[in-house]
């Protein structure tokens, strides 16, 4: 998600005007609001190589680890439209689609856990199509500039999880972005050189 965003912006900036921005929406989830605060990240040399170090990967660590890549997403969106230039060319939203329909507990083999999710899917999911509505919307709605970097849920922009937009969060979402461009820096050598023509510093 990151490094396509990262080298779809020459695009994306050249085909906006100074009437209408080109849209980047990323698709998130209001999980994002129950993911598990990264205790003791002040003392972790480094976000990611903690995240993806085996010691660290418990089952607990992984069981929250969905919920933790749609904090991770909404916190990328938040440095993205904070480094692009002002009036944007580019409106970067994160989406929530809301709870629906589809394959993603396929997986899931413990038979109490597939009846309590297939239970709650009938009374409260929405159809796969209705959650597609939430993902077009910021994509061709007027606007957009309103939308701009924020998290969005029913097709309205959501204040973020009090742990995105607290002290720590942003700092934590300040060094993700970092660390992030460094790691892509290194698979594509576009990267570095898309964010220091296009981006400025936060």
């Amino acid at each position: 998600m990151a490094l396509l965003s990262i080298l779809m912006l020459p695009y994306l900036i050249e085909s906006s005007t100074p009437q209408s921005a080109s849209r980047l929406i990323i698709v998130s989830s209001e999980l994002h609001y129950i993911a598990n605060k990264l205790t003791g990240v002040d003392q972790w040399p480094s976000i990611l190589e903690k995240l993806n170090d085996p010691d660290y990967c418990t089952s607990s660590a992984m069981n929250d680890r969905y919920n933790l890549s749609k904090l991770l997403e909404v916190m990328f969106v938040r440095e993205l439209s904070s480094r692009l230039p002002t009036p944007t060319p580019v409106a970067v939203s994160a989406v929530n689609p809301g709870f629906c329909h589809s394959r993603l507990t396929r997986s899931e083999t413990n038979p109490f856990m597939k009846l309590g999710i297939a239970t709650v899917k009938t009374l409260l999911a929405r159809t796969t199509e209705m959650g597609s509505r939430a993902l077009v919307h910021p994509a061709v709605e007027p606007d957009e500039m309103s939308r701009h970097g924020r998290y969005l849920s029913c097709c309205e922009p959501k204040e973020e999880s009090d742990y995105t937009i607290s002290t720590e969060g942003r700092e934590v979402s300040r060094r993700l972005w970092s660390e992030t461009i460094d790691v892509l820096s290194k698979v594509d050598s576009r990267v570095q050189r898309i964010v220091d023509e296009h981006l400025g510093a936060r």
